[in-house]
C-alpha cells in the first residue's frame, strides 16, 4: 500500500470517528433538551402549588386575625 493510500485510510477512519462523536453529542443535546422541558414542566407545577398554598395561608392568617380581634 502506498503512503497516499495509507493516509487516505487514516483520514477516512478519522472522519468516521468524528461523525460518531458528533452523533453522540447530538444525542446528548436531545437528552438535555428533554430534561430541560421536564424541569420547566415541574417548575410550572410547583409555581401553581405555591400559589395555592400562599392563598390558603393568607386565608388562614386572615381568619386567625379576625378571631384574635374579637
Amino acid at each position: 500500500m502506498s503512503r497516499t493510500e495509507a493516509a487516505i485510510d487514516r483520514l477516512g477512519a478519522a472522519i468516521d470517528r468524528l461523525e460518531a462523536a458528533a452523533a453522540r453529542v447530538g444525542a446528548g443535546d436531545l437528552l438535555l433538551a428533554g430534561e430541560l422541558r421536564d424541569a420547566r414542566d415541574q417548575h410550572a407545577v410547583l409555581e401553581d402549588t405555591t400559589r395555592v398554598v400562599a392563598q390558603r395561608l393568607d386565608g388562614a392568617i386572615g381568619r386567625l386575625r379576625t378571631l384574635l380581634e374579637a
